[in-house]
């Protein structure tokens, strides 16, 4: 007996021990007793595939089907807002084109939608683009079989697979903004990201880097010869310059600023390094005179963390479109670490605004390719060392006059035409090797 009641404090005594050094673990432990159907789903690292509730009319014209989480103002950023803008113009054509969201619960607000749509457009949106929920089992939302799919995510991806086999033709769209299987570590969803670029599709592929990358990369069909050039078509995007500008008066003499696009969920966004980057440039002196730095794009999961020489980085709190490219005038230099192929919309728009961005290089998207972009983008290579001297550049710039030498376009409308028709030339009827067309 006394073995036992032994046992048994040894034991509480251990699990109190976890409590205290690792609440997460000793809350699994807990829960695998509890509640052991979330145990089960919280080990399993599959990122839950959006379910879409059709009803599928044999006799509707081909339309075009944009599948999308959720429309809503804090989502709109760089890759929702393409989203929407490449849906946006080809209704313009005359198309009709559903916006299909799928998040349970998630409602758009119509009014605040056609206003948003109307400001990237610069005109009013079009009658034919329409918002439609597929979330509600109860009330489905009304497709055409001849309709043609445009995936947005790898999510929405694997969520069209069972959707083709109601469709005429078994093939889709597929708007690829990053080489999405980097989200993660090798894992269930590394693999199922990675499966989509083998399914049937043709790509709208956001950068030329990008694209470029998924045939060196030899993903699924860009292995095959050929693919990348026949069955894709790639842009570069625009950056609206009626959003996106330098400020009109400089400030001399006035406090710097650096913004850290710190994204600590996100694990291309080298958030580690990219602190350890900034510490060490505190502590090396680079940023000399009054400096404050601020942290966007967390939406306020960050909190104050300390830089060392009595300096804080302080989260900014979320802001709508155009208060966020007012936020970047006021700032000198951006810091956005980033482990992608694709440049990501704040480099590109804190060009625009004449602001100087410390980033990182990988694989197409060089140094030097960079800088042919903007001379005010400063690729560096993806460690502390390559971010610290980046940052030590980028601050002996502060307080030059901001000028615009971003090379590309200023307007979509420069930019998506030719995507556009050729989408719409697709959802008209070509015919596909792959089957179903």
């Amino acid at each position: 007996m006394l073995k036992r009641i032994q046992g048994l404090a040894n034991k509480a005594f251990t699990h109190l021990r976890l409590l205290r050094d690792d609440p997460e673990t000793f809350g699994r432990n807990v829960l695998q007793y509890t509640q052991p159907q979330l145990f089960e789903s919280r080990l399993v690292d599959v990122l839950s595939c959006p379910q879409h509730h059709l009803h599928v009319d044999p006799d509707r014209p081909p339309a075009l089907n944009v599948m999308q989480a959720g429309l809503g103002s804090a989502g709109m950023t760089g890759g929702p807002n393409t989203i929407v803008l490449l849906a946006a113009l080809a209704a313009e054509t005359g198309l009709t084109v559903r916006i299909v969201t799928h998040s349970p619960g998630a409602t758009t607000d119509f009014s605040w939608f056609a206003s948003h749509v109307s400001s990237l457009l610069g005109r009013p949106m079009p009658p034919t683009l329409e918002v439609v929920s597929a979330a509600d089992s109860d009330h489905p939302a009304t497709v055409g079989k001849r309709d043609l799919w445009l995936a947005t995510h790898w999510t929405t991806a694997q969520a069209v697979k069972p959707i083709l086999d109601l469709m005429h033709r078994r093939w889709f769209l597929y708007l690829i903004q990053d080489f999405e299987p980097g989200f993660y570590p090798w894992s269930s969803n590394y693999a199922l990201s990675l499966e989509t670029y083998q399914m049937p599709h043709r790509a709208i592929v956001n950068e030329r880097f990008l694209a470029d990358y998924l045939v060196e990369r030899r993903a699924g069909l860009y292995a095959e010869a050929g693919f990348g050039a026949q069955h894709a078509i790639a842009f570069d995007p625009a950056v609206d310059r009626r959003v996106f500008y330098p400020p009109t008066q400089s400030s001399p003499g006035s406090k710097r600023r650096l913004l850290f696009y710190a994204r600590p969920t996100n694990p291309r966004n080298l958030f580690g390094l990219g602190l350890q980057a900034l510490r060490a440039a505190v502590r090396n002196g680079v940023f000399s005179g009054d400096w404050e730095f601020l942290s966007i794009g967390s939406r306020g999961s960050l909190p104050v963390l300390d830089l060392g020489s009595g300096l804080q980085l302080r989260p900014e709190p979320w802001a709508g479109y155009s208060a966020y490219a007012d936020l970047l005038r006021t700032a000198d230099l951006l810091l956005c670490p980033m482990l992608s192929p694709h440049t990501s919309y704040p480099v590109l728009e804190m060009a625009a605004c004449g602001g100087t961005v410390v980033t990182c290089s990988y694989g197409p998207k060089s140094a030097a390719a960079l800088a042919a972009l903007s001379p005010d983008i400063l690729g560096v290579p993806p460690t502390s060392q390559g971010l610290l001297d980046g940052l030590a550049a980028a601050a002996q710039l502060a307080g030059k006059p901001k000028q615009d030498r971003l090379q590309l376009p200023a307007s979509w409308d420069d930019v998506l035409p030719p995507i556009v028709d050729w989408v719409v030339h697709n959802v008209n009827g070509v015919d596909w090797p792959f089957g179903g067309g």
